[in-house]
């Protein structure tokens, strides 16, 4: 614990606490004591864990740029969809459904474009 920030001790006490093991928060209390952090510490720390969630909530509203929407759409598969766990990993959730969805499209697209030229050149009958 002596290792993290002001900022992160003060949200692994009040926010993440649930995340953590009684021990761990306990540890954590224990050294926001030991640095003697001032009242005007402590509001720096917590504006600082205020403006990380902001940030992190930011990053997984991000919609998928339209290159990948293009790439996706175009050449589905199997890197496709490592792509998309690889945005779900960052925090990027509205990236990661976004990339499912149009690799789908492209899937659909190239389903529909094969049974079209099987009826353009009669094959289906």
């Amino acid at each position: 614990m002596q290792q993290h920030t002001d900022a992160e001790l003060i949200e692994i006490v009040t926010k993440l606490r649930d995340n953590y093991q009684s021990e761990a928060v306990a540890v954590a209390e224990t050294e926001i004591k030991n640095r003697d952090l001032t009242l005007d510490m402590l509001k720096e720390a917590e504006k600082e864990v205020e403006q990380k969630q902001k940030d992190t909530k930011r990053k997984a509203n991000e919609p998928l740029d339209t290159h990948w929407r293009v790439l996706c759409l175009l050449f589905p598969g199997v890197i496709n969809i490592f792509l998309a766990f690889i945005f779900k990993g960052q925090g990027q959730d509205r990236k990661f459904k976004e990339a499912w969805r149009w690799t789908f499209y492209g899937f659909g697209f190239y389903i529909g474009f094969v049974l079209l030229m099987f009826i353009v050149f009669g094959l289906l009958t």
